[in-house]
């Protein structure tokens, strides 16, 4: 009888230390975040990813009664921001607003200190927009047809500005040169504000912009559309032809989505997700993301994954293809 219940303590105790163990997990996200939270942010301010990384952490602070900070870590086409995050606790408290640029383009141009398939923790795509081709007012084409008329009349002699080699504006106007047989000359700069002011100031004609930020700058009369880079028009632009117009099966969207570092566990993976699909859920960020000419992804952890490896192939035969390196 003793031998009995000395088993029976023996196995109530194992009984409570393995509810323990799982009632841990749910108890962490439960007391999430209980202090200050980071969002890196691997682009310059004024940009697509900073406008949007902002507008989520702001919506977060206020969900969350805690503090929600936005960090810009830039540099190397966003790969030191996002090593930054790789390297981070997973503990939820530093994230990274990603922009696929840093995710499945770098690694594809650049040995990255990072493996996005294993390094990172995918938890929610936010949204995706085309890009925008930009010019001056002053300059003579009004269409990508126009463009391919004077560059083919002036080789080399035309240039174009971009946030940084290797990112996707870049990579836009590469892919246009390769499947145009273009010679147009990159001039690249240190984030899309830099650049975007030497074009509007008329130190250099062209420059590929995100659609929210581009939308303003047209509208205002500061630069021209002349191209989008989505497969059809945007709602947005309805008067700017889609690049794929005039160079069938051209199409560039850049995404922007919350990922943290690897390891991440799953009871936080899907508080955080969850809670940011509620932030994407509010009429108001729906209207907002409207428009910009952005589209709502929120897709669940285990999509985003997919759709990053999915993207990361994408890339990789489409930098092949256009022979585009890193100057």
């Amino acid at each position: 009888m003793k031998r009995l219940h000395r088993l029976w303590i023996m196995g109530g105790s194992a009984l409570v230390a393995a509810l323990c163990l799982t009632a841990a997990p749910l108890a962490s996200a439960q007391a999430y975040p209980n202090k200050p939270v980071k969002i890196i942010v691997t682009f310059p301010p004024g940009g697509t990813p900073d406008i949007y990384g902002r507008v989520l952490a702001q919506e977060l602070s206020g969900l969350w009664k805690q503090s929600v900070i936005v960090e810009n870590k830039t540099g190397a086409s966003g790969t030191i921001g996002t090593d930054f995050v790789a390297k981070a606790a997973p503990d939820g408290y530093t994230l990274l607003f990603a922009a696929d640029a840093s995710v499945t383009i770098a690694p594809n141009l650049l040995a990255t200190p990072y493996n996005p398939l294993s390094d990172l923790t995918p938890i929610i795509n936010v949204a995706s927009g085309p890009f925008v081709m930009l010019a001056t007012p002053s300059f003579p084409a009004n269409d990508l047809k126009g463009l391919i008329a004077m560059a083919r009349q002036q080789p080399g002699k035309i240039t174009y500005a971009s946030s940084g080699a290797g990112g996707q504006q870049h990579l836009s106007m590469e892919t246009v040169k390769a499947m145009a047989d273009l010679n147009i000359t990159h001039i690249p700069y240190k984030g899309f504000g830099q650049g975007v002011n030497d074009v509007m100031a008329g130190h250099v004609p062209l420059i590929f912009g995100g659609i929210s930020a581009s939308i303003q700058m047209t509208k205002s009369g500061k630069l021209k559309a002349l191209g989008v880079t989505s497969a059809t028009r945007s709602k947005a632009l309805p008067q700017v032809p889609a690049i794929a117009e005039t160079l069938p099966g051209f199409r560039i969207e850049a995404w922007y989505g919350l990922m943290g570092p690897q390891d991440l566990p799953k009871d936080l993976v899907k508080k955080i997700h969850d809670d940011v699909l509620a932030i994407m859920k509010k009429p108001e960020f729906m209207d907002r993301l409207g428009a910009d000419a952005m589209d709502a992804i929120g897709n669940t952890p285990e999509e985003f994954a997919a759709q990053i490896s999915t993207d990361l192939g994408q890339w990789s035969k489409m930098i092949k293809a256009s022979k585009i390196k890193l100057e």
